[in-house]
């Protein structure tokens, strides 16, 4: 386990998170995990993001829509085509949550129209809305 892993377990339900800002995930860990007590996994790397959803199954996703390399949306997709093969005993596929940049306003149309996606925030992140957003999307209230 890296040190951007949670050690302690928690809950069933688990979090993968990935945005190219160290600081963002910062605030999406430490607010995940202390208010909400679920097991958070954390990189500013797309592409590690999707080797970590390969090796074990989240709850949910929680995705930067602008990243280097790989850019959110297409790694969501990405994960939709290859998920449910290599973790067939889970039930479902996981939700997701984007987080953007007020200057993405016009590419988030196309993001909201898709059920998977359970909502688009914009930074600066409200912590409340965030805990919120992912408390409606695990179906914890």
């Amino acid at each position: 386990m890296n040190s951007n892993q949670s050690n302690q377990s928690k809950s069933s339900h688990r979090i993968l998170a990935s945005h190219p800002d160290t600081g963002t995930l910062r605030l999406v860990r430490d607010s995940i995990t202390n208010l909400l007590d679920i097991e958070i996994d954390t990189s500013p790397s797309p592409e590690y993001a999707f080797e970590l959803s390969i090796k074990r199954p989240y709850s949910l996703f929680i995705f930067g829509i602008n990243m280097p390399n790989l850019k959110g949306p297409l790694l969501y997709d990405m994960l939709c085509l290859v998920y449910s093969k290599v973790h067939d005993n889970e039930p479902q596929f996981p939700p997701v949550i984007f987080i953007g940049d007020e200057s993405d306003n016009n590419k988030t149309d196309e993001l909201k129209k898709d059920a998977r996606v359970k909502s688009v925030l914009y930074r600066p992140l409200s912590i409340e809305r965030l805990i919120s957003v992912a408390k409606e999307a695990m179906h914890l209230q």
